[in-house]
């Protein structure tokens, strides 16, 4: 299985022998949540255009309803055709699009991808799935999970490593940070542990002024640029 970072942010494709699997694509310079003055965050470049091997079903997962990861401009740059999974709140979101043919629920995934936490009032960011492909196990967590919880032992970690804070009324702590990810990974047993959304962006608006990030990571994880491609065998 081969594994690579299509962004420096957290987009991904994921390439098995039966399928690509593109993660979050966000490939534009700038996202916006609701409104310009809540949050919008700029980067200096754009991503893409993407080659995708044309040999085997593109398929894009969606794990967030929050546009650096339910990204509408980026998304409906691909065909109508594609297949969408996505998680409840962000098939919610697409489906109003009125895009794309082949919009599904987790459920109705052609591989097992399982959602290990529940969205609640008190935690809308925090949430982790569990890929099978060939035969691995893949979790996904790119705001980071609590160690708390019941976390499945994995081949592959994908988390973040960046703290990103904000006030309780605009959401609280939204990535969890290094010292978070190392408790993850423990849990986990993982052999190989991708390092994902931590670039540092200009945030503006509501958000932008009261965010407090701070990245940092360690040995224990793997740090590809984007176009850096890591095979696991």
């Amino acid at each position: 299985m081969k594994f690579t970072k299509l962004t420096d942010d957290s987009s991904w494709l994921l390439e098995s022998a039966d399928y690509s699997l593109v993660i979050d694509p966000w490939f534009t310079n700038q996202q916006v949540d609701g409104f310009a003055w809540f949050s919008l965050q700029k980067r200096t470049q754009t991503y893409g255009p993407f080659n995708f091997t044309p040999d085997k079903p593109l398929i894009i997962f969606v794990s967030h309803p929050f546009s650096d990861h339910c990204h509408k401009e980026t998304l409906c740059s691909f065909p109508k055709e594609t297949m969408i999974i996505a998680e409840d709140r962000a098939y919610k979101k697409i489906n109003t699009w009125n895009h794309f043919k082949a919009l599904k629920s987790l459920s109705e995934s052609p591989f097992s991808v399982k959602q290990c936490t529940k969205v609640s009032l008190f935690n809308q960011t925090h949430q982790g799935f569990v890929f099978h492909l060939e035969d691995k196990t893949i979790l996904y967590a790119p705001h980071g999970l609590s160690s708390l919880i019941d976390i499945p032992q994995v081949d592959v970690l994908i988390t973040t490593t960046t703290t990103y804070k904000l006030p309780f009324f605009l959401g609280g702590t939204v990535n969890l940070g290094l010292k978070q990810a190392k408790r993850v990974l423990a849990k986990t047993g993982a052999k190989l542990v991708l390092a994902t959304h931590d670039q540092q962006k200009e945030s503006r608006g509501l958000v932008g002024l009261f965010a407090r990030p701070v990245y940092e990571c360690d040995d224990s994880f793997k740090l590809l640029n984007a176009g850096d491609s890591l095979a696991l065998t």
